[in-house]
């Protein structure tokens, strides 16, 4: 039925319905997810923290997340977050303290709240202080010479991992109607569709598929596509 429907709209209009069908033909930056050219596997893991070093602190975060994952009472929880805390203190350009603090906030905050209540329920202090973390977790990831440069293995994962992050909670707030900084529904599910696709760029294909049914002008293009389907329904009645 599709593909009969398909022969009868415009060479646009069928263009668009494939395109909610299959992501791959979406004009966006979530169909180059899979370009290779966005990570650099021989370039160092970070671009001033060396090597070694950088084993040294990964290896303090898993042990931080392996602590909170065994004990997750919020004493356990408030303890790693002073930990990372002191990491941050000693290497404020460590993006993966930033991203685990996020993570942990979050955590501590959906643990505090009542059985009806929602993370945007919390004080905006605590809201502001997520946001805050995954945007230097970001910012901390992101090359420095150009927006298209390929980033490492390890920067791809701080990335894709913080944009997610980032991305969920813009559409946790779209879907309980809360407002961020005066943005609606709609703008907030905008943002939550770029940081998907951010996250798609860097490897994570399902950040890459949210990143679709997120996006406005998929959205709006399916209601064309509804539509049009509709008033072919009547003339194929009369």
């Amino acid at each position: 039925m599709v593909v009969d429907t398909i022969n009868t709209l415009s060479a646009n209009d069928a263009r668009i319905l494939n395109a909610l069908f299959d992501p791959e033909t979406l004009p966006s930056s979530v169909a180059k997810s899979k370009d290779a050219s966005a990570i650099n596997t021989t370039l160092p893991p970070h671009p001033t923290i060396s090597s070694s070093q950088l084993s040294i602190l990964e290896t303090q975060q898993n042990d931080i997340v392996r602590h909170t994952s065994s004990d997750s009472s919020l004493e356990t929880i408030d303890s790693e977050i002073g930990n990372l805390n002191n990491i941050i203190a000693s290497h404020p350009i460590y993006p993966s303290a930033f991203v685990n603090r996020a993570m942990l906030r979050r955590i501590r905050v959906e643990a505090s709240l009542p059985s009806e209540g929602n993370i945007f329920s919390a004080p905006e202090s605590d809201i502001e202080a997520l946001f805050t973390d995954l945007a230097r977790a970001i910012h901390l990831s992101l090359p420095t010479s150009s927006p298209t440069a390929p980033v490492s293995a390890y920067q791809a994962r701080m990335l894709r991992t913080a944009y997610s992050h980032r991305a969920f909670l813009y559409l946790k707030a779209s879907e309980t109607g809360t407002e961020l900084k005066g943005l609606g529904k709609s703008e907030l599910e905008e943002l939550a569709s770029k940081d998907f696709a951010a996250a798609a760029r860097y490897g994570d294909e399902a950040a890459r598929e949210m990143s679709v049914r997120t996006n406005p002008y998929a959205k709006m293009c399916g209601a064309i596509v509804k539509n049009a389907l509709r008033e072919e329904r009547k003339g194929e009645m009369t």
